[in-house]
């Protein structure tokens, strides 16, 4: 698909219909004059597209497409864009059986703004989608690329040519599709998810409360019945029992009787066989005394033969470790003066090569005398040759000659230059005589330039006077801009945080005339200040659904809220003189503490900050739970038999001490508490930015009158300024200003002039007198040539003899270069021997090493048999130690029986007491049953039932302290339910 022609009506520079035909489906290019309108061919091809960022088309606003934005009379833009079509494998969904595609964009000034798909009215969404199908979007940051921009382009990084690619393929169309369909999905679940609270919070608990009410009665009605019937078998119990008591009395008595008699007989037994126990021990001590003594003595002899070996070994280990730390020692110093010698070889080395610097220096200085050399010998030959020195090129009769000429040309610029200044006098005289003719029209003109000037002193002197610096006001107004466009910001900010935060906004009427709104304090959510954001998910699942309770000082308010506060929705009152709190004990924490670590696990209530007094209310909502910073921490606090505290991790998984857990994943997390702390760093930033921005309109309102002021001196100096420099040009064009420039301009000259002959007059001197000391230097030369030749022939013999010194130095260094290489060879010979004696050395190291190692091998097996011998000494030793155990555990044995018969003496004691009690029991039952059937006489009635199966009165299969204890608990129950009905 290509575009195949263009249709302009009215959008920026084209007022009349306008159509560009001709597009190449593969490369276009469009040419013209300036301002011909190129630039808006591309400008409408992008504004049908579906261009967001205007600043591309050069535009602030839409209005700004139209042409002359609608003051022209025309009132629309419209631009259709007709797409080729023909190939069907490229094609947009849905268009495929089009071979033309036209999609047209309209805007009208200050109103409607269409799209038309082949003439069709069409949702905006509907063009993006049939351009991102063909890997078209103008809103790409890279579908343009302007000038500047390709180097930028070329240095992407991978998530940018990422989107490039996805352009491309046709694959972002569906991810923004994507994008729109999971924030429905968010929305929706945010709904069930308030739904899924209202049902837990609200319903699901009144059910419950309904439930167990009727439990309740029907628990009350059911043991009504119940208490009858215990208490009918509870007194049956009590009869029967009494009559088994006394009818079992004599037959318990005389068993008891018969068990002391065993007892006596089992005493007697336990005599017998303490007895024995005394003869097996005397035994077992004359056995130990006569069969292992000789044998422990034999063993702790050879353990103390193996030791002595062992200390003689190991005193020869030492003397050869001392050795072999001895021959590392010389070793090591060895090393040390190879070490030395290197660097005394490397010292030698250096000195070799600063000879032969010097060596070099000495070479330059032979060099330079040479040439010295060759310069006076030139000049010996120009004396000879007739010429003042030997450096100049021509003889002294040819200098003579040159001089005379440069007297002459002086002496004629000198008379040109006097004619020059007569000339300028005369002329500089006759300006001077019309310069004073018009001398009372320049007093005038320089009058009223003073009185301009005044003019503009004063008011320059009124604009420094003012207290208000050039610029102030701006620069106010620039802050004031930007600090007002910062407030708006904060507060779209803060509606758009608040607009997601409309669970924990408490909004209500005043119950009552003249209602003190400081008795509500607000939600619990804002109440707080979570000191560590780490936590805020903890916390969140700390409070679960009480950060949306609200907080008052009693439950009066609260009840007046209820009735009368007009409130939108159902809320829940946490009255600061009603609650109740269970706040985490001291010890408990202290324990936890001790338990995980100190800062591994913190009540809840100590990583919030809040006002004083709403401390109960913080204790009910985060006061009994703990915070643990891992699972670990968490599930020792929660199960821990001494802490059994419900713990939360900072992921938001809950341990609870009855075994439950509540965990897993948590979207968006601590998001409540991360909004306010959001909300409330906005608020403040507000707050801060609204006071700087009345700073700066109460600095603007202060200087305002000086700023007036200001510009209007400022105004009154531009003006002043324009006349006094119209009024100075004005001057300098008149005659007298002329006239006076003239004279100005020849005095220049005419001082020029002088200047100049004094300066040729002084040359005219020195030619004269060169011309003089030639001509005496050629008398002089004649006279005077044997004595310079004499003069140079010393200073050439001096040159050479400094040549034959320096000769003989260079020798003298060739030498010493000679010997210091000589030194360095010696060093080298030096060094070997050394490492000669270094490898001697390291071998006697080697065999004091295996020495060292063989005596080590010995001790080790020296040890090893001490060891040895040392534990079979330690087992004899131990069967010794076994014999006295042995007689020892009979002796325990034979205490252990003497006890035995104490005790049993002391329970024939008990049985006779007994006897005794059975007796008298026997007498206080048969009067008890005697009383039971005077009071209740049903019991003879039924005395049958008792034994029958499955009756009331069956203690075969019942337990009778069981059916009493129920009895007295059922009393109790009844009791509490009756009055809890009463209440009702």
């Amino acid at each position: 698909m290509h575009i195949k022609e263009v249709c302009l009506e009215g959008f920026k520079s084209y007022a009349t219909r306008t159509l560009v035909p001709g597009f190449d489906p593969y490369f276009n290019a469009i040419t013209g004059l300036n301002g011909s309108g190129k630039s808006n061919i591309l400008d409408s091809i992008c504004f049908v597209l579906g261009i967001t960022n205007l600043q591309q088309v050069r535009a602030s606003n839409l209005q700004e497409l139209v042409y002359k934005q609608g003051q022209a009379g025309i009132t629309k833009a419209t631009v259709s864009v007709v797409f080729d079509n023909s190939d069907r494998s490229r094609s947009p969904l849905g268009y495929e059986e089009c071979s033309e595609i036209t999609v047209t964009r309209q805007i009208v000034v200050g109103g409607r703004n269409k799209y038309l798909i082949n003439g069709h009215v069409a949702q905006p969404s509907r063009v993006q989608n049939l351009f991102h199908s063909v890997q078209l979007n103008v809103n790409n940051p890279h579908f343009l690329i302007m000038q500047g921009r390709i180097t930028k382009v070329l240095n992407m990084k991978p998530p940018e040519i990422l989107s490039m690619l996805e352009e491309a393929a046709g694959t972002r169309m569906y991810e923004t599709k994507k994008d729109a369909a999971l924030k429905t999905l968010e929305k929706k679940q945010g709904k069930v998810d308030e739904i899924n609270k209202l049902l837990d919070h609200e319903i699901l608990p009144a059910l419950e409360k309904l439930k167990s009410e009727r439990m309740q009665y029907m628990k009350w009605s059911n043991g009504n019945a119940d208490l009858d019937r215990l208490k009918r078998f509870c007194i049956a119990y009590e009869y029967v029992q009494a009559e088994k008591v006394r009818d079992n009395a004599v037959v318990g008595v005389d068993e008891m009787k018969s068990k002391i008699c065993e007892i006596g007989n089992d005493v007697e037994s336990m005599n017998v066989e303490v007895q024995e126990m005394e003869t097996r021990v005397g035994k077992l001590t004359v056995e130990k005394d006569a069969t292992m003594g000789g044998e422990v003595k034999g063993l702790s002899d050879k353990v103390d033969a193996i030791a002595r070996d062992l200390v003689k070994e190991t005193s020869v280990l030492k003397n050869r470790q001392d050795d072999l730390t001895t021959e590392i020692n010389n070793a090591e110093k060895i090393g040390k003066s190879i070490e030395e010698l290197k660097q005394s070889e490397k010292d030698r080395i250096s000195a070799v090569k600063s000879a032969e610097d010097g060596a070099a220096d000495l070479k330059r200085r032979m060099e330079e005398l040479a040439k010295t050399l060759e310069n006076l010998e030139k000049e010996q030959q120009g004396v000879v040759a007739g010429k003042s020195s030997g450096n100049e090129e021509k003889c002294l009769e040819d200098q003579l000659g040159d001089a005379k000429v440069a007297v002459g040309r002086v002496e004629s610029e000198v008379e040109q230059l006097k004619t020059k200044i007569k000339h300028s006098e005369k002329e500089l005289k006759e300006n001077k005589t019309k310069l004073s003719l018009k001398h009372n029209e320049a007093v005038e003109a320089e009058k009223q330039l003073k009185i301009r000037q005044k003019d503009l002193e004063n008011v320059e002197t009124g604009l420094k006077s003012l207290s208000y610096e050039e610029g102030q006001m701006e620069s106010l107004e620039k802050d004031r801009t930007v600090e007002l466009e910062a407030v708006h910001k904060i507060k779209e900010e803060i509606r758009n945080i608040s607009s997601s935060l409309g669970n924990i906004e408490f909004s209500y009427r005043d119950p009552v005339n003249n209602f003190d709104r400081s008795k509500v304090k607000g939600v619990v959510a804002k109440l707080i200040k979570v000191k560590d954001s780490s936590t805020m998910t903890a916390l969140e699942v700390c409070a679960g659904g009480k950060l949306y309770n609200v907080v008052l000082d009693t439950e009066n308010t609260g009840k007046q809220l209820l009735q009368n506060g007009d409130l939108r929705r159902r809320m829940t009152f946490i009255p600061l003189n009603k609650i109740q709190s269970y706040p985490v004990p001291p010890n408990i924490q202290r324990d936890a503490a001790n338990l995980v670590g100190k800062g591994n696990a913190e009540v809840a209530l100590s990583l919030v900050n809040y006002d004083n007094e709403l401390q109960s209310a913080m204790e009910y909502v985060f006061g009994s739970t703990f915070v643990c910073k891992t699972i670990e921490a968490a599930r020792e606090v929660a199960f821990n038999q001494k802490v059994r505290t419900t713990s939360v991790t900072l992921g938001g998984d809950i341990y609870q001490p009855s075994g439950l857990l509540t965990g897993g994943s948590r979207k968006g997390g601590g998001d409540l508490l991360r909004q306010l702390h959001a909300l409330v760093e906005a608020e403040s930033d507000l707050t801060l930015h609204q006071k700087r921005l009345s700073e700066i309109e109460a600095k603007i309102s202060e200087i305002l009158p000086l700023y007036r002021k200001y510009n209007d001196l400022k105004k009154q100096l531009e003006l002043k300024s324009n006349e006094l420099s119209l009024f100075q040009s004005r001057v300098e064009q008149n005659e007298h200003h002329k006239l006076s420039e003239t004279v100005k301009r020849i005095e220049q000259e005419l001082a020029v002039a002088k200047s100049a002959v004094s300066e040729k007059e002084a040359v005219y001197k020195e030619c004269v007198t060169e011309v003089a000391t030639l001509e005496k230097s050629i008398y002089d030369h004649a006279n005077n040539r044997e004595r310079i030749l004499k003069n140079l022939e010393k200073k050439i013999k001096a040159v050479k003899t400094q040549m034959q010194s320096a000769s003989k130095d260079l020798k003298g260094h060739k030498n010493e270069r000679e010997k210091l290489i000589m030194e360095v060879e010696a060093v080298k010979q030096e060094q070997a021997s050394l490492e000669h004696q270094l490898v001697s050395f390291q071998k006697q190291i080697s065999l004091l090493t295996s020495e060292v190692d063989e005596l080590k091998t010995k001790v080790t097996s020296l040890k090893d048999e001490h060891s040895q011998a040392q534990s079979e000494l330690n087992a004899a030793r131990t069967k010794v130690n076994d014999c006295d155990s042995q007689i020892s555990s009979i002796l325990k044995d034979q205490q252990k029986l003497k006890n035995e018969i104490g005790e049993k003496t002391l329970e024939r004691k008990k049985l006779e007491n007994e006897v005794k009690r059975m007796e008298t029991e026997r007498k206080d039952c048969s009067l008890k049953v005697d009383k039971l059937i005077e009071k209740n006489s049903w019991i003879t009635a039924e005395k049958q039932l008792f034994g029958r199966s499955g009756s009331d009165y069956d203690f075969a299969s019942r337990d009778p302290h069981k059916t009493r204890d129920e009895f007295e608990k059922l009393q109790t129950e009844q009791a509490g339910m009756t009055s809890q009905r009463l209440s009702w």
